[in-house]
């Protein structure tokens, strides 16, 4: 794409993130709503692709349209594409409290991936869950990489570090916390048929390796996914945004 192509697709996506950083302000909203509208129409009504966007561009435009417009914008001028992690995201209101956490901790286990590390926390946050301990060589949540998955829970989700795994779950254990172990070997009990314990405690294996035989071992219990295809197992952290949703039901459960 050449500068003079580039330049309606420049100034729309411009126009489109001040929209979004102003989403939150309805007269901010409205207004530019319409100019983008005008905009688009006038100046970008031939422009391939792009001109027949501005149907888009209505006054009842809500953020996936914002969003629906951005993306192309993204591709086009070869930008980094929004992720559907920023396309969800969405905080409460501050006036609003969040549900209570409930006593639950993850371990987690030499992860290699900040990225992982960031949307654990992200996970951490959305189900409530207590804190997280990071061992070994895991990435912190002000990594860079992590902060931009975490798109700000890692300031919500108390965590602490230990230099061994094994040591993190022993620590826990000293604490009268019993702590399960995430991985897949025999006779490991579903996560379907598990039955809960609160306050309690998860260890994740890295994404390579899993769990040290070791670290099983000296946990309390053994839980798996159930898997039904070619592949044995999940990414580390949607494993656990499975069992982090399941534990929520059960603690819910719990106190009602």
């Amino acid at each position: 794409m050449d500068v003079d192509s580039e330049k309606p697709w420049r100034d729309t996506y411009k126009r489109l993130v001040a929209l979004d950083k102003g989403w939150e302000k309805p007269r901010f909203r409205a207004a530019a709503i319409k100019d983008l509208r005008t905009f688009l129409e006038t100046r970008c009504a031939d422009v391939p692709h792009l001109g027949p966007l501005a149907r888009l561009a209505r006054p009842e435009m809500t953020r996936q349209d914002l969003f629906a417009l951005m993306v192309p914008c993204e591709r086009e001028l070869r930008r980094v594409k929004v992720t559907d992690a920023e396309i969800l995201s969405a905080d409460l209101a501050p006036e609003v409290e969040p549900a209570p956490k409930m006593p639950l901790t993850v371990i987690a286990d030499n992860f290699r991936s900040a990225i992982n590390v960031g949307t654990l926390f992200r996970v951490c946050d959305c189900f409530g869950v207590q804190e997280a301990v990071l061992c070994g060589y895991t990435p912190s949540p002000d990594d860079g990489r992590a902060k931009q998955a975490a798109l700000g829970a890692e300031a919500w989700v108390p965590w602490s570090r230990a230099e061994r795994t094994l040591e993190a779950v022993r620590a826990q254990q000293a604490k009268g916390i019993p702590v399960i172990a995430l991985e897949t070997v025999a006779g490991a009990h579903t996560l379907e048929t598990w039955s809960w314990d609160f306050p309690c405690a998860v260890a994740l294996g890295s994404e390579r390796f899993g769990l040290d035989p070791d670290v099983v071992r000296a946990c309390d219990g053994v839980m798996r996914i159930p898997m039904y295809g070619r592949k044995n197992s999940l990414n580390v952290v949607m494993a656990f945004t499975l069992v982090a949703h399941a534990a929520r039901q059960a603690w819910e459960a719990h106190r009602s």
